[in-house]
């Protein structure tokens, strides 16, 4: 795996994410329907939430502790109620700048990585199922709630 190329994708999927919840009014920030519990504000918690906890997954690894705790499906359900829950109030642009902290961390990480980069490897890994996999995920729910709020984008 080139580390580029890894970075490249995160890179556009991020900066994507962004533009879409920038596109997005205060009003259509909290009504839900991104999924059917959550509004595209609790998906941005959920998102700044996930991408710290890989943040600290990446430091965890450098400073030679790995692997981290697994969590359960049902561990994972349950922080993002909390998550949902306790960010309710919290402004949109703190979230926002939250996240975008979390990743420069996960950047920089990259930045330090050898270019080609083991598959296997902890930084691999993290990075392609967080920033990829799980914000792509994320941005097509995302797309799909644009798409029904009769937006263009």
């Amino acid at each position: 795996m080139h580390t580029s190329v890894l970075a490249r994708e995160e890179l556009r999927i991020f900066e994507e994410l962004i533009s879409r919840f920038d596109s997005l009014s205060e009003a259509e920030m909290r009504a839900v329907g991104v999924t059917r519990e959550w509004s595209a504000k609790d998906l941005l918690a959920h998102l700044a939430y996930w991408e710290r906890a890989a943040a600290e997954e990446i430091r965890e690894f450098e400073a030679g502790r790995w692997p981290p705790k697994k969590r359960t499906r049902g561990q994972m359900e349950r922080i993002n109620r909390e998550v949902g829950s306790a960010n309710r109030a919290t402004p949109r642009h703190l979230l926002r700048e939250e996240l975008i902290l979390a990743r420069s961390e996960i950047v920089a990480a990259m930045k330090r990585a050898p270019e080609e980069l083991e598959e296997r490897s902890p930084l691999a890994h993290i990075t392609y199922s967080q920033c990829v996999q799980h914000r792509g995920h994320h941005l097509k729910q995302l797309h799909a709630w644009i798409a029904r709020l009769g937006k263009s984008w």
